[in-house]
C-alpha cells in the first residue's frame, strides 16, 4: 500500500506491520517518485499500472495521479523502451563476473538468481511491459510474452535445479549472450540504413595507417603494438559497417593470426586482409583516394 503525503510531516506517516501473519507495508512515495516508476526507471511501475485508489483527497489529486497512469499505460514509443532494456541489461556483466568467481554453490544460486532479476526485467522492458505476477510465475509470465530469448525456458530453470556451480554459470553465460541477441535484434530494427558510400567514403584513407602500424610492428617484433593495431582496425571497420548492410565476415580474422613467437603470420594475414577490404570498398563504388606523389595531389585538387 503506498500513499503519496501532502506535507513532509505525511511521510512519517509511513509503516510497517504484520496482520495474522501477514506483513504489510504503508509506504510513502512522493509524485516525482510516482514520475519516475510510470517512466519505468524503476522496477516496480505495476504498482501503477495494476494498482487501486482507495481513497484521494481532491479531485486535482485524482487528476493528476490518472496522468501519471496515463503515462505508465503509455507504451507506444518503441526505441525507448528498447533503450530502457539495454540500460537495466548491461548491469547484468557486473553480477555475472561475481558468479564466475563464486566459491560454492550457495554464492552460484546466488548470483544466477540475481542475473534472472536483471534479465528478466530487461525483458519485460523490451516487451513494453512491466512484471506483475509473483516471482513462483515469473518463468511462466516471460514465456506468454512475445519477445523471449532462445532457450529461456531450460536456461531459467538450471538455477533452481542443479548442484553444480559451473552448469549454473555455463547456462547464465548462454541465456546473458541469448538476451542481448534478442535486444540487438530489435535494436537494429530501429536502426536506420546508412549508404555505403556515407559511412566509407574516405575511411581507407585514414585506416592505411592502421596497416602500416602493424606492418612496422611485425618487421620489428613489437608484439603489443600488433595486437592493439589489429584490434582497432577491426573495431574501426565493423563498427563503419555496422549499419551499411555490408558484412566483414569474408575479411581475414587478424587476431585469430597474431601469434606473439611467429609475427610473420600476422604480416601475411594483414596484406590478405588489406587487399581484400580494399576489393570490398571498390566493389561498392568506393573511390579510394590515393596519390603517388605532392604533385600527383596538387594535380588532383587543381581539377576539383
Amino acid at each position: 500500500m503506498f500513499f503519496v503525503p501532502n506535507t513532509e510531516r505525511g511521510y512519517n506517516l509511513g509503516f510497517t506491520f504484520i496482520i495474522d501473519g501477514i506483513g504489510f507495508d504503508y509506504w510513502p512515495v512522493s509524485w516525482e517518485r510516482l514520475e519516475r516508476i510510470a517512466n519505468y526507471d524503476e522496477r516496480i511501475t505495476s504498482i501503477i499500472t495494476e494498482g487501486k485508489v482507495v481513497y484521494y483527497s481532491s479531485i486535482a489529486d485524482m487528476e493528476r495521479y490518472d496522468q501519471i497512469r496515463k503515462k505508465a499505460l503509455d507504451t507506444g514509443e518503441k526505441k525507448k523502451f528498447i533503450d530502457k532494456a539495454i540500460k537495466r541489461f548491461n548491469e547484468v556483466y557486473k553480477i555475472y563476473w561475481k558468479l564466475l568467481n563464486a566459491y560454492s554453490i550457495s554464492d552460484a544460486r546466488k548470483y544466477a538468481i540475481e542475473i534472472i532479476c536483471v534479465i528478466t526485467d530487461a525483458i519485460a522492458l523490451l516487451n513494453r511491459t512491466t512484471i506483475k505476477r509473483g516471482r513462483g510465475k515469473l518463468k511462466q509470465e516471460i514465456i506468454n510474452m512475445l519477445l523471449v530469448p532462445d532457450g529461456f525456458s531450460e536456461l531459467y530453470d538450471t538455477a533452481f535445479i542443479v548442484n553444480d556451480s559451473a552448469a549454473i554459470q555455463k547456462a547464465c553465460r548462454q541465456l546473458i549472450k541469448n538476451t542481448e541477441n534478442l535486444i540487438i535484434r530489435e535494436k537494429d530494427k530501429f536502426s536506420k540504413k546508412v549508404p555505403f558510400a556515407d559511412a566509407l567514403d574516405g575511411f581507407y584513407e585514414e585506416m592505411i595507417n592502421f596497416y602500416n602500424k602493424i606492418y612496422h610492428a611485425c618487421e620489428t617484433h613489437d608484439t603489443v603494438t600488433a595486437l592493439f593495431a589489429s584490434v582497432e582496425l577491426i573495431d574501426e571497420i565493423e563498427q563503419a559497417l555496422k549499419y551499411t548492410g555490408v558484412s566483414s565476415e569474408d575479411l581475414p580474422d587478424l587476431i585469430a593470426a597474431f601469434d606473439p613467437n611467429d609475427l610473420e603470420l600476422l604480416a601475411s594475414a594483414t596484406q590478405d586482409h588489406q587487399v581484400k577490404f580494399v576489393k570490398l570498398l571498390n566493389d561498392n563504388g568506393i573511390k579510394i583516394r590515393q596519390f603517388s606523389s605532392i604533385e600527383d595531389l596538387k594535380i588532383y585538387l587543381d581539377s576539383l
